[in-house]
């Protein structure tokens, strides 16, 4: 699940959002949405739903993708490739003092 394909059902269900920001550590954005419903969705594809009332909008993200499910997790970490850290252009060597 992919933070512009949760915005597209959110959309389509006519609930809006109020606020978006990163997780800790830069893994992943949390939608905190009018209802007072959450959405977490990591940078690796899961997401999670949380908060009350919130059936009717697990069984339309389910018809995209089925949820984590962090009591089943078995603790194994997906893999992430981390950016390519490149120098910006003209910085390619050192500073000398």
């Amino acid at each position: 699940m992919t933070v512009q394909q949760a915005e597209t059902i959110l959309l389509e269900m006519g609930l809006r959002i109020a606020l978006t920001h990163r997780f800790a550590f830069d893994s992943g954005t949390i939608l905190r949405l009018e209802n007072y419903a959450i959405i977490n969705i990591f940078d690796d594809g899961r997401y999670y739903i949380q908060g009350l009332n919130v059936d009717a909008l697990a069984s339309a993200f389910r018809l995209v993708e089925e949820p984590w499910e962090p009591e089943a997790w078995s603790g194994q970490m997906p893999s992430q490739n981390p950016p390519e850290i490149r120098p910006l252009p003209g910085l390619d060597r050192r500073f000398e003092l």
